[in-house]
């Protein structure tokens, strides 16, 4: 796993490495370990990373470069929930617009 992903993921999330460790029931020096590269989690703490954070294990594995649903996420993340919900709005009349203009 690509450390630096994790960290970077965590911190996304305003995550510690404490609380991490926490929720997946290991010490703070296991999370430490993961983010430095110095070891990997087994499998299926990995699909639990995966699950808490919403993003892809190749994301984290580094078998892609980008991960374009967490992507969508974080730029989400950048604005207030009144501004999300206008994203939302707007989307739905644009969809509903195309819609009306094929038919479909």
């Amino acid at each position: 796993m690509k450390g630096e992903r994790l960290a970077e993921v965590r911190k996304d999330h305003n995550d510690t490495q404490a609380n991490l460790a926490k929720r997946l029931h290991v010490t703070v020096a296991t999370v430490r370990g993961w983010e430095q590269n110095r070891c990997s989690p087994p499998h299926e703490t990995l699909v639990e990373i995966c699950r808490l954070y919403e993003v892809s294990s190749d994301y984290l594995l580094g078998l892609s470069q980008v991960d374009p649903a967490y992507d969508k996420k974080r730029r989400q993340m950048l604005f207030s929930e009144e501004e999300r919900q206008a994203l939302r709005e707007f989307e739905r009349y644009l969809l509903w617009k195309k819609k009306a203009k094929t038919g479909k």
